[in-house]
């Protein structure tokens, strides 16, 4: 669920967007093929990524699709006009700059930076640009709620790993409040109309990932943020789901109370002596947020061709990543901290 609108659902009108995908990791992949398969206003021209992994997945997925290892190529491609960029995070400043320069339309997998001063000279470039740069945030339709929220509640549980992937990632991840939560705070800020932050606290805590002691982070953080208007929101964010991945939004507002839950992907409920349950682990999160992705990119798509405004800008990134970055400030630190009036944290 998104709260994006799109001429995608209409009938082509003729014009299609001419897009290439930097990165071909999850988040790359499927972006491409949603693109190629479900976007009649764009078409998909080029993957790029170096890695050996990417060149068999694309050969195998998207074996018409022209692939580039060196991103300056498709920067110089006359038949390119946009670029999804879903690298590493530590790449996402330089090529959203060079992008920007190329005079190419962009499309950033979130967060604009592991630090969030690195966003900054992003943020400036993408304002003062001639040229199109979203965020890609998922919002769900909470807002369209009556009365005026005064509590929200956002969970995000990943599915713990057994693997040693998250282990390795890591370090590379920014942390959890940057890494896990930077989508519930940018969705409570969408939710109370873009509301400047008076004050957070963070706490949390290690319970299967002991590895993350040495970098100075958690496995479950829980967090209070307090905007200006004296609307909070608490955030639970894990790294030890069990029973998959879960997303869970509560909006309390002066008239009622909306809810958006994690579907659940088991069709059938089982009775029996353990009582009654639906069996199975609970959808990923490329699957939970399947229909949202497709309708971001469509977004993204129309915002180009129609020269209207982009939905989630650079600006709003930056916001999110000033509260993710007080968080973690106050999870290290273990004290409050308070923003200025200009939204920025102080810290100490």
């Amino acid at each position: 669920m998104t709260s994006y609108t799109t001429a995608s659902d209409r009938p082509a009108d003729g014009k299609r967007l001419r897009v290439a995908v930097l990165g071909c990791g999850r988040m790359g992949q499927r972006h491409a093929l949603n693109l190629h398969n479900l976007t009649p206003r764009a078409h998909l021209i080029a993957l790029c990524d170096p890695s050996p992994a990417a060149a068999r997945w694309a050969a195998s997925h998207l074996p018409d699709i022209r692939l580039h290892t060196d991103p300056e190529e498709v920067f110089a491609s006359s038949d390119v006009d946009a670029v999804i960029i879903a690298t590493i995070t530590a790449t996402h400043g330089p090529l959203t700059l060079r992008a920007i320069e190329a005079g190419k339309h962009v499309l950033l997998e979130k967060p604009i930076a592991l630090d969030v001063d690195d966003a900054r000279p992003v943020v400036a470039a993408a304002e003062s640009a001639r040229i199109k740069v979203m965020l890609g945030f998922l919002h769900d339709h909470l807002r369209e709620s009556s009365g005026k929220v005064y509590l929200l509640k956002s969970t995000t549980q990943d599915p713990y790993d057994t693997t040693g992937f998250f282990v390795q990632y890591a370090p590379h991840s920014g942390g959890i409040y940057t890494d896990c939560g930077i989508h519930d705070i940018d969705m409570s800020r969408w939710l109370l109309g873009g509301e400047r932050p008076k004050s957070v606290y963070a706490t949390g805590s290690i319970t299967l990932v002991p590895e993350l002691a040495a970098l100075g982070d958690v496995d479950n953080g829980l967090a209070v943020i307090t905007f200006a208007s004296g609307a909070q929101c608490t955030l639970h964010l894990s790294r030890t789901g069990m029973g998959g991945y879960e997303s869970v939004v509560e909006a309390y507002s002066t008239t009622g109370k909306a809810v958006v839950d994690t579907p659940a992907v088991a069709r059938v409920a089982v009775t029996d002596g353990q009582g009654r349950r639906l069996p199975g682990a609970g959808p990923s999160y490329i699957d939970r947020f399947g229909d949202a992705f497709v309708r971001e990119v469509a977004a993204f798509v129309d915002c180009v061709l129609d020269d209207t405004p982009v939905p989630t800008t650079a600006r709003d990134a930056l916001q999110a990543g000033l509260i993710a970055k007080a968080l973690t400030h106050s999870l290290k630190t273990g004290l409050p901290v308070v923003f200025d009036g200009d939204g920025e944290p102080l810290l100490s």
